[in-house]
């Protein structure tokens, strides 16, 4: 044991006084001779590093809407997500989803996603938003109080009663005012109009200080809940729901079967068809890569959730409103699905991943063969000067054979001399090193035959 510890202390003694120093020296010359490639290749590395902003942010602000509303609900999932990957997501309470998009198209506002109610703005008015898809179905409800009403027209039917429609300047404050002028053709009375947020219109509702309640929300947001809980609460059915689709193609038609709501008692009496926006989630066109991951991957597990009413189980997300373009990332997740990458690694380390395997690929479909061609056609001038050297020592060759005089061999030593001068001064890379050698060979073997010619020459002279 003594004997094999004392070698190795010997072996390292030796590479510490005689190697070392030699590897050393050949680091240092190896670190010259890549210099310049290496910083060039330093520079593009950092270059795209800066470009492609490997880490994403440990904070990020997701707008939510009114209190009670499904995209509460929505955003809380998304956050219990987010936390498990190490990212902090904070919820913006607004009055609406339209204060949410005005915040994420401000530049002041730390908001960076926010839900939107399809058909209400563009891509047009809001160039710097890109979509991630829909995350849900947008029920739009007519609530009310009193017997049932059967109409074809329930816009009509309730311009001369006391209505809440949501707050001034709110997403379904300004739908309901489209589909009021598109049936109507005429602005509602402003005197039947009660602007109130949602959670203070259920409220009146169900106190009965207003007739009806206009609310687009998900099956399952506090609001809707307390209303279909509600005995005295009606839903107004759309027996026109296709008239409507026809002249809003971001409508959708929503049925609610007989008894779905409650099978015991029976609720709804009958097959109810109501009218479906979809909500999308909307973010900034910088927005990092890998929280645009999260948020998909987010809606994917939400999506997977079979309590959901009217979709069924993984429909959503999905690619529904055509207002706003998928960003990039969006449109790799709904072309190709989720890359198993995110199953095994970190987040931020997947996305980086999944984000650059497009620039390794670029550079194996353009730049190795580009740079293959370059150095092939670096190659060739050397290769043809070195050829047209052989071409021209094997004329010397022959007129050696050929040559009667000393004063002819002369010339021929001294245009082999000037053509060693030429082969020593010209740089070769290193597959053309064969090269430099056959043509020393041949030059110097042609001299020996000039020389053993001009003897001869000589001694038959004497």
């Amino acid at each position: 044991m003594s004997y094999h510890t004392t070698t190795v202390l010997q072996y390292f003694k030796r590479y510490l006084k005689k190697f070392l120093p030699k590897e050393l020296k050949s680091g240092i010359k190896i670190i010259k001779f890549y210099g310049p490639i290496g910083l060039i290749v330093l520079v593009g590395i950092l270059s795209l590093a800066i470009y492609i902003n490997p880490i994403p942010p440990k904070t990020v602000y997701l707008a939510t809407g009114q209190e009670g509303s499904s995209y509460k609900k929505i955003s809380e999932k998304f956050q219990g997500f987010f936390k498990d990957k190490g990212i902090t997501l904070e919820l913006v309470p607004t009055s609406g989803l339209g204060e949410g998009l005005k915040g994420l198209d401000s530049d002041s506002s730390e908001i960076s996603a926010s839900f939107l109610t399809a058909g209400v703005a563009s891509v047009k008015e809001y160039p710097n938003l890109v979509s991630l898809g829909s995350v849900q179905y947008a029920p739009i409800w007519i609530f009310y109080k009193g017997n049932t009403v059967k109409t074809n027209d329930p816009f009509e039917y309730f311009s001369t009663k006391k209505m809440a429609i949501g707050p001034a300047g709110n997403i379904t404050n300004k739908i309901f005012r489209s589909l009021y002028e598109l049936n109507q053709k005429a602005s509602p009375n402003t005197k039947n109009i009660v602007e109130l947020p949602f959670k203070e219109s259920v409220n009146e509702l169900i106190a009965g200080k207003v007739d009806a309640v206009f609310i687009i929300d998900n099956y399952q947001s506090e609001n809707i809940q307390k209303l279909l809980a509600s005995k005295d609460i009606k839903i107004m059915n759309f027996p026109l729901a296709d008239a409507y689709l026809k002249q809003l193609p971001f409508l959708q038609k929503l049925v609610i079967p007989k008894g779905s709501i409650n099978l015991e008692s029976v609720y709804p009496s009958e097959d109810i068809t109501i009218l479906a926006s979809t909500t999308s989630l909307l973010v900034e066109k910088s927005m990092h890569p890998a929280i645009q991951w999260a948020y998909l991957l987010s809606a994917q597990e939400l999506g997977a959730d079979s309590n959901s009413f009217f979709a069924k189980s993984e429909y959503f997300p999905k690619n529904l409103d055509q207002g706003f373009p998928l960003s990039p990332i969006a449109k790799r997740f709904y072309q190709h699905g989720s890359p198993p990458v995110f199953s095994y690694l970190p987040l931020w380390m997947a996305s980086l991943i999944e984000n650059i395997w497009a620039y390794i690929l670029a550079f194996f479909i353009i730049i190795y063969p580009a740079y293959k061609l370059l150095s092939s056609a670096r190659l060739f001038p050397a290769e043809h000067l070195m050829n047209e050297m052989f071409v021209n020592l094997r004329e010397l060759d022959e007129a050696i054979t050929q040559a009667t005089t000393s004063e002819q061999i002369a010339i021929i030593l001294d245009a082999l001399k000037t053509y060693e001068n030429e082969i020593s001064d010209t740089w070769l890379f290193e597959k053309n090193s064969r090269f430099y050698f056959n043509l020393r060979n041949a030059v110097a073997g042609i001299k020996r035959d000039a020389q053993a010619k001009l003897g001869a020459l000589v001694s038959t002279k004497a």
